[in-house]
């Protein structure tokens, strides 16, 4: 499979699918639906993160920060920045839908 996709989400997304739900990871192989469902995952993933990013810059707790102490505003921004990755990575990479072996169990 050629993976058309630069991108850290579609890629960790793919490797999530590929090692912890190999039969979805397949079937979408041979449905020919993984290459859109990857793009799907890398555009929503780094929307979500430049939307959070654009948001926190544009308050009033970063502005003034930026004025106050630079260094602090990024330190905060770079905060900011791995929450909004870890995230995304949590929402649109590492989830897996239920098994029915899971359900089981419960």
């Amino acid at each position: 499979m050629e993976n058309n996709f630069i991108g850290k989400y579609a890629e960790q997304r793919r490797e999530i699918l590929e090692n912890h739900a190999p039969d979805m990871y397949e079937a979408m192989v041979e449905s020919g639906s993984l290459e859109e469902h990857l793009e799907s995952v890398q555009k929503s993933a780094e929307q979500y993160v430049e939307n959070y990013i654009a948001r926190y810059t544009n308050s009033d707790e970063y502005l003034k920060a930026e004025k106050k102490d630079p260094a602090e505003a990024m330190r905060m921004l770079n905060m900011t920045i791995l929450e909004a990755e870890d995230t995304a990575y949590r929402i649109w990479v590492a989830n897996l839908p239920e098994t029915d072996e899971e359900n089981e169990e419960e």
